[in-house]
């Protein structure tokens, strides 16, 4: 297949585009960049996908929030190039080692990268088999599929293993070949085969048409999208040419076709070739010199850095390359850059980009290659016209170019992604919503975590009418979901405390359980999290805020208010005042709605020396305790009036069914005079009711607190002691509240 394919014709390449390349219908949205993951597998050699991804990198780095995920960085690769520290590098599970490594590599690891990789607006992974990690929305450029099961698949040679007659197996990134008994080897490809295809990207982009038709016949899906590799034009010297030095790079694996190459160097008079590359072949084909006698004119070299390889290209007479079906080859296009003629086999990606030219495209036939060897040699002048003619032909190939081109294709899906997102709810401030706090951190069963394990603050005296639920568990969260439901509930909020050692993990399982059931039921409950920060380590906060960041503010069930996520804090009032904490927080979270539910009173005066302008919302958690039944509704009132002169955005207002919590043994509880509010059937709980209807100016959100905190004996969840009174009247609560404000 030889001339320009359709993405390299000019008149198609800015059609559309603004000047940087990137379609103009995406030019809006890139103002404030992606949050992109990038995932490959290995980076740490300096093989082609990888240079391919540090290039596309380079330019992205200023005006993108990247993230790379790989097994193994190397860090003076990335600061060659200039990746600064504005990328951030996140390294993911190794590969595993031994029996049935392969298998493992190409099936479950996938997996486990998916569990470790966070939560991005767009993810571009590259290479076999990071398809399988199945994030969306996700542009895959696979550069080839695994052709170990497909066109090199008879071409791994047949071994004496263990277990009597078996074959040597390339499974990247290794750089040794594997040794498997034959049929367990079949085994291992047909298992990988029967996965391969298992996961759809929603863009597969290829890096040559050849390999385009080429996935589009493994995988079954069309593949329109070509970005051909670039190269640095500038970065090579002219010096005096040695019409008898021939130059090859390559990894030195059996398809790479080194072999041809030394063959072809034998029949011919005076010639040298440079083998630039390492592998597991370098072995035999040094054995293979030995043979044919010219071991001193094959030099294997290996480590060289960008300027040594550049200096050893300039003085070659020509570029040599005979790998089976290259998918494309950057170093052709390097060997144009430096002005080299090429001589090549005809079959593979770079021949698209060839002309007659600057290139003799051949069969894999040593005399072929021999005989346009000897005729450069012999014509120095021919060679030093064919490798001006690659010169100037390679202008057309730069790494800018194929940078842009490929964050075109990124910001085109990230585009069409929004459009087939369900339409997350984003709250209009004259419309109320309702929420209720739920706890996750029930244990499984009596005397387990919450479930009167700890007298001190733990102790439970209503029984569930579920008995007493594991909170993770999916039938537990699907029930609390239809009662929320059935209430008329907009959102949960979901405590999330934050000790020494980080994120507590009972609660956040339950939390990516109640995030995951919501999508796979398409729940139209919203979700937010409520921070207990406990600990004066600030960086556990700021690392459980970034993981929040991360995996959850995208998801279609978090709670936005006007284009924001919101996190709720339960503030005790410890941290007030605290530049240190907000100076954190306030980093790692915004943009980010911030409302404080509050153990103390708001204050009109001095809210912004307490918490610096932080929260946008405050509300108490439970009004219930702050004063004597008598001065509730003044009290409730006042408070409700100084967060909004404090500057705050959102009125907030709390309502709660009772408070008990004489029974717990915690001496700090004992400074509180007002540890027993009776519920009275029902009738403190419409007090609280009542104080929000009679709001002068209208809530934008009103907290039920809470659902199920049994210890402090404010839930409103079915129990033997009180049945379904509570879920009735807070189903009538809200009914009556809508369409007293016009929202049912």
């Amino acid at each position: 297949m030889k001339g320009q394919g359709p993405a390299l014709e000019k008149k198609d390449e800015t059609k559309g585009m603004n000047h940087s390349g990137i379609p103009a219908s995406q030019s809006a949205i890139t103002s404030q960049g992606l949050d992109l993951g990038i995932v490959i597998p290995f980076l740490e050699k300096y093989g082609g996908a990888e240079r391919y991804l540090i290039e596309c990198v380079r330019y992205w780095q200023g005006k993108h929030r990247i993230t790379l995920y790989a097994s193994s960085i190397n860090e003076e690769l990335l600061a060659e190039h200039g990746i600064g520290d504005k990328v951030k590098r996140t390294v993911i599970r190794e590969y595993f080692t031994g029996e049935h490594s392969i298998l493992l590599n190409a099936l479950l690891l996938p997996k486990i990268w998916r569990e470790e990789i966070g939560r991005h607006d767009l993810y571009h992974t590259h290479l076999w088999p990071t398809h399988l990690i199945d994030l969306r929305p996700m542009v895959w450029f696979p550069h080839e599929p695994l052709r170990m099961l497909h066109d090199l698949s008879y071409e791994q040679p047949v071994e004496d293993v263990a277990r009597g007659a078996g074959r040597i197996i390339h499974t990247y990134p290794k750089y040794r070949y594997d040794d498997v008994d034959q049929h367990l080897g079949r085994a291992y490809l047909a298992a990988i085969d029967a996965t391969d295809q298992a996961s759809k990207p929603d863009r597969i982009v290829a890096n040559s048409m050849y390999s385009a038709r080429y996935l589009e016949e493994v995988y079954k899906v069309p593949v329109k999208d070509v970005v051909y590799p670039g190269v640095e034009p500038g970065l090579f010297t002219d010096l005096p040419v040695d019409p008898n030095l021939f130059v090859t790079i390559s990894q030195l694996w059996l398809h790479k076709r080194i072999h041809l190459l030394i063959e072809a160097i034998a029949l011919t008079d005076d010639t040298q070739l440079a083998v630039i590359g390492s592998g597991p072949e370098q072995e035999r084909l040094q054995n293979l010199c030995r043979k044919l006698g010219i071991e001193d004119r094959v030099f294997f070299l290996s480590g060289l850095t960008n300027k040594e390889l550049s200096l050893l290209l300039s003085r070659a007479c020509a570029f040599l390359f005979a790998a089976i079906r290259e998918p494309f080859g950057i170093v052709l296009l390097e060997a144009m850059a430096a002005g080299k003629p090429l001589i090549a086999v005809n079959e593979g990606g770079y021949v698209e980009v060839c002309d007659p030219g600057f290139s003799f495209l051949l069969p894999p036939f040593p005399a072929e290659f021999a005989n346009k060897i000897t005729y450069l040699q012999r014509h120095p002048e021919i060679a030093r016209k064919m490798g001006l003619e690659g010169r100037n032909k390679v202008m057309d190939y730069t790494w800018k170019r194929a940078a842009d081109q490929m964050e075109g294709l990124l910001l085109d899906t990230w585009g069409n992604s929004l459009s087939r997102r369900p339409v997350r709810e984003n709250v209009d401030r004259r419309r109320t919503l309702f929420g209720i706090q739920y706890y996750l951190w029930y244990g499984d069963g009596f005397g387990e975590a919450h479930w009167n394990d700890d007298l001190r603050t733990g102790y439970v005296d209503d029984k569930p009418f579920i008995g007493y639920y594991r909170s993770d568990k999916g039938q537990t969260i699907e029930y609390h979901f239809d009662l929320l439901s059935k209430m008329g509930m907009d959102c949960a909020i979901l405590n999330l405390h934050i000790g020494e050692d980080g994120a507590n993990y009972r609660e956040l399982k339950g939390i990516r359980n109640v995030f995951d059931i919501a999508r796979k039921t398409n729940s139209p409950l919203h979700f937010a999290l409520q921070l207990v920060p406990g600990s004066e380590d600030f960086s556990q906060i700021e690392n459980v805020l970034r993981m929040i960041r991360s995996d959850f503010f995208g998801h279609p069930n978090y709670l936005h208010m006007d284009d924001a996520p919101v996190l709720f804090w339960f503030w005790s009032g410890a941290y007030d005042a605290d530049r240190g904490l907000f100076s954190v927080i306030s980093d790692t979270v915004a943009p980010v709605r911030n409302i404080a539910v509050s153990l103390r009173l708001p204050s009109e005066t001095d809210e912004q020396k307490l918490s610096f302008r932080f929260f946008e919302g405050f509300t108490l958690f439970s009004p219930l305790e702050v004063t004597e039944e008598g001065h509730w509704s003044r009290v409730w009132s006042s408070a409700y009036k100084a967060a909004e002169k404090a500057g705050m955005r959102y009125r907030v207002a709390t309502v709660s069914p009772g408070y008990d919590d004489r029974n717990l043994r915690d001496e700090l509880r004992a400074r509180n005079p007002h540890r027993f509010v009776p519920r009275k059937d029902g009738s403190t709980y419409r007090d609280c009711m009542e104080f929000v209807e009679n709001l002068h100016e209208q809530p934008h959100l009103v907290v039920i607190s809470t659902f199920n905190e049994f210890h402090e004996n404010t839930h409103i969840e079915p129990t033997l002691r009180h049945g379904e009174l509570y879920v009735d009247m807070t189903k009538e609560f809200v009914e009556r509240m809508k369409r007293k404000w016009g929202d049912a």
